[in-house]
């Protein structure tokens, strides 16, 4: 398996790594999602090399509130 990771694009075309966040998502008028307070971690995907099969972790190494 390949490591990797997913990207998203923000405004003006920003990149990062996708985030799991716990709970359910929230309306925000400022930022669309709110999740400040709430658990965060990187997501961390595996490529299969002859297949392209995905896996997806959320490691325990957390992220800073947003």
């Amino acid at each position: 398996m390949q490591e990797g990771y997913l990207l998203e694009l923000g405004s003006y075309n920003t990149r990062f790594a996708s985030s799991w966040v716990s709970g359910s998502p929230e309306k925000s008028f400022l930022t669309g999602t709110k999740v400040k307070g709430k658990e965060q971690y990187t997501i961390q995907s595996y490529r299969c090399l002859s297949c392209g099969y995905l896996e997806s972790y959320a490691r325990s190494t957390k992220e800073p509130d947003a």
